[in-house]
């Protein structure tokens, strides 16, 4: 019988969606839930409201440990320990089975391996480097083959290099070295791996020091296409340190986006690279440790470390795709906790993080939703707006009135350049009622689930919005079949 705990559960609005944290379990480990190159949270179904499983690995003490949520992180079942190792990544296939990586301290040899194991299949634990020199720091995708891709760090007479292998259909294919073979004094650390447009490439990212260059310091990159990988680019450089590198979490659905310290501006700095325009905000303090989490066009998560108020913090920038990036925050601060909070890691709307000065830490989890805007929720007051029923499966009716109906109308008592439409939860429009003819005794419009072309659409999560002389509002509105 499975034992849910909940131990802990703050729910608020939060620019009209549902923001709550949850306590995971306790750790006595301080970073139970660093580095930030490698994914330490995973889900099959980044919009799937209510139903997403959500999947976590940490470590504890030099151990292994590996929790379950069902129901969108209210609840987590108690944890597996899955043996010893530390710095641990997950990433799920397309069947939702959870695939691990992690660093393994050889006592016997008192080296450092790189091990991986699919949890859902009678196979050992493999051991994925195949040299004796200290491994560490390893990330790992899975593509829609099932084929398992891993990188990581070997240290080489002083130096960290990066290094590629993936296991197919029961077997492990040779090592690959990914940075240059001809710098021996240069230093590559926390490599990251996943999927981007186009064509499925699978993105290894990584920084980079080679101090006999002008611009000693570089985010390099390279990727796999359809089996052949592009030779060692880089997307930034600079003669001040570039460290920490983490890429979003991806399956081939959005294009390129990371992030990485940044000290070009004489701070350290959070830097994003692709994803949404923009993002982050610069700090007084030292912003270290960032990640990023992009679904489609829509929205944005940034989070980092934070030291700008004198202790340990988490701030974070969020972005929709109908106002821009609209909330900036600090975690301590918006969930009002006392303590310090460290090492966040995301996935779509979720991240995960480790609290507290002293042991037992604690893991903590936080949803913070797929909102709707700031300027819309702030006209809420002034545009009275409802869709029901929500969820529907067969029709929903959408109302709405305007204030001061006999100002916003002509002499026809008809609506003047209103808009109402349905968006899905990549941003694309997939139903205009614009053309429909509104005045104040008929604002409702029935809507059957349906797009333009009369195709049936498929369950998910749509937005409606209405604009109407400069008011303008969204709701979210969730379509079963």
């Amino acid at each position: 019988m499975k034992k849910f705990l909940v131990l802990f559960s703050l729910l608020i609005g939060f620019c009209g969606a549902q923001v709550y944290k949850t306590l995971i379990t306790s750790t006595y480990s301080f970073d139970a839930t660093s580095y930030n190159n490698s994914h330490k949270i995973a889900v099959k179904n980044l919009t799937k409201l209510m139903n997403d499983t959500i999947h976590v690995v940490y470590h504890s003490s030099d151990s292994l440990f590996y929790v379950l949520s069902t129901d969108e992180g209210l609840q987590w079942q108690t944890p597996l320990y899955l043996g010893k190792g530390r710095h641990p990544a997950i990433d799920l296939d397309k069947f939702g089975r959870p695939h691990i990586v992690w660093e393994y301290f050889d006592t016997t040899s008192g080296g450092i391996d790189i091990y991986y194991d699919c949890l859902n299949d009678t196979v050992s634990p493999l051991r994925i480097n195949l040299s004796d020199r200290d491994a560490t720091l390893p990330d790992v995708v899975i593509d829609s083959n099932l084929v398992a891709h891993f990188v990581w760090q070997e240290d080489i007479n002083g130096k960290r290099h990066i290094y590629y292998r993936n296991y197919s259909m029961g077997s492990l294919s040779d090592t690959m070295r990914l940075s240059n073979y001809n710098a021996p004094l240069e230093n590559n650390t926390g490599p990251g791996i996943s999927i981007f447009r186009p064509n499925n490439r699978i993105y290894v990212l990584w920084s980079s020091v080679d101090s006999s260059s002008y611009t000693p310091f570089r985010i390099c990159y390279r990727y796999n296409e359809a089996g052949n990988w592009s030779g060692i680019n880089s997307i930034y450089e600079h003669f001040r340190p570039l460290h920490n590198i983490s890429l979003d979490y991806s399956h081939g659905s959005d294009s390129l986006s990371a992030c990485w310290e940044d000290s070009s501006s004489g701070n350290l700095e959070a830097r994003f690279y692709g994803g949404n325009p923009g993002g982050g905000y610069p700090t007084p303090g030292l912003s270290r440790y960032p990640v990023v989490s992009t679904v489609g066009s829509t929205w944005s998560y940034l989070f980092w470390d934070e030291d700008s108020s004198g202790f340990k913090d988490i701030y974070y920038h969020l972005y929709y795709c109908m106002t821009g990036w609209y909330a900036r925050n600090s975690i301590r601060n918006f969930f009002s906790i006392n303590e310090s909070v460290r090492f966040p890691n995301a996935c779509g709307a979720y991240v995960i993080w480790t609290q507290g000065d002293t042991p037992p830490y604690k893991i903590y989890f936080a949803n913070f939703g797929y909102p709707i805007g700031v300027e819309e929720n702030q006209l809420k007051n002034s545009l009275v707006f409802s869709v029901y029923p929500n969820p529907f499966q067969n029709a929903t009716n959408i109302k709405f009135q305007i204030p001061n109906p006999k100002s916003q109308t002509n002499s026809n008592s008809q609506i003047p350049n209103y808009k109402l439409q349905i968006y899905d939860a990549t941003g694309r429009l997939v139903k205009d009622f614009s053309r429909l003819t509104f005045n104040v005794e008929r604002l409702t419009v029935l809507w059957d689930g349906s797009d333009d072309s009369g195709h049936k659409l498929p369950a998910g999560v749509y937005f409606v919005r209405v604009e109407s002389e400069g008011l303008k509002q969204v709701e979210k509105v969730v379509l079963l079949r």
